[in-house]
């Protein structure tokens, strides 16, 4: 196994923190955040540092961080503060570039919409829009802040209850479910990296059971090479232990084998999702 290279932050300049902690909590979903100033300037910002927190009430955050150069508050802390409203906009790769221009530090006078060439859309409740070439918007009403540091790249955690949500309809599929193949999404990585979610999509459904994990898997089963943890975790994600069948098709085929051989068949079928015929061969390999 790898060794680690080891890292003390107390020992480490700013940029290179910064550098090792968006590498490592990556990718990033990116939200398009509008907001406005109490003297009515409109303020478009990408933030990478934001997530769902809660389902009820629906519950979204950005981390607003310090200017790293000035230590300055940035012009999205001081508006949601000041108005207590934002909204959230879902960053495509049709935007992306567009995104690029609102990441600079424009001044506080200074629309970003306009700069970017980006559209505004009318929100419901509240009186910042939201970016209408994106096909997901979140209109928020402001519930707390959390101020972690009050250094140069110190963050802040605004946090928004969801008063109302907009949703294109070329994002939904037939069922009026949101489509994530439609809505491709870009999220951010480390440096100048980004992910393209549509290109990567994969499914995994969650357990509908308790499975019976890794644990309880044969000591053979977890220490051969053959089994990685993906295809341990695959294995023991049933919810008991298959009862064995007679299946003629597998006999014939595997019951020659050694159980050297079956082990590295059965780690082949765990690959290929053919779980159950997975477990007849380890009961045709006796090791169970």
């Amino acid at each position: 196994m790898a060794k680690f290279r080891e890292y003390n932050p107390k020992e480490l300049d700013l940029k290179d923190k910064h550098h090792l902690l968006l590498s490592s909590v990556a990718p990033r979903p990116i939200g398009f955040t509008t907001s406005i100033s109490k003297d009515g300037h409109i303020n478009l910002a990408p933030f990478s540092f934001h997530n769902a927190f809660s389902s009820n009430p629906p519950v979204v955050g950005i981390s607003s961080a310090f200017s790293g150069r000035t230590g300055e508050a940035k012009n999205t802390l001081t508006n949601i503060l000041d108005t207590k409203e934002f909204t959230l906009s879902v960053v495509t790769f049709d935007i992306v570039e567009q995104m690029n221009i609102c990441a600079a530090e424009f001044g506080p006078d200074v629309d970003e919409f306009k700069k970017s060439g980006l559209t505004k859309h009318v929100s419901k409740i509240v009186s910042t829009p939201g970016v209408a070439e994106s096909p997901l918007i979140m209109e928020c009403k402001f519930t707390q802040h959390v101020q972690f540091s009050d250094q140069p790249a110190g963050g802040n955690l605004l946090l928004g209850e969801i008063v109302y949500f907009h949703a294109k309809d070329e994002s939904l599929n037939e069922s009026g479910k949101i489509d994530p193949s439609k809505v491709d999404q870009v999220a951010r990585m480390g440096y100048n990296w980004y992910s393209r979610a549509n290109r990567g999509l994969f499914e995994l459904t969650a357990p509908r059971h308790i499975p019976i994990g890794v644990d309880n898997l044969p000591q053979l089963v977890r220490e051969h090479p053959s089994f990685t943890g993906k295809l341990l975790a695959r294995l023991a994600s049933v919810e008991k232990i298959p009862e064995q069948d007679i299946i003629e098709d597998l006999i014939k085929t595997y019951s020659r084998l050694s159980a050297e051989d079956m082990l590295k068949i059965c780690a082949v079928l765990v690959e290929e999702g053919r779980i159950l015929e997975a477990w007849q061969v380890l009961y045709l390999a006796k090791i169970i």
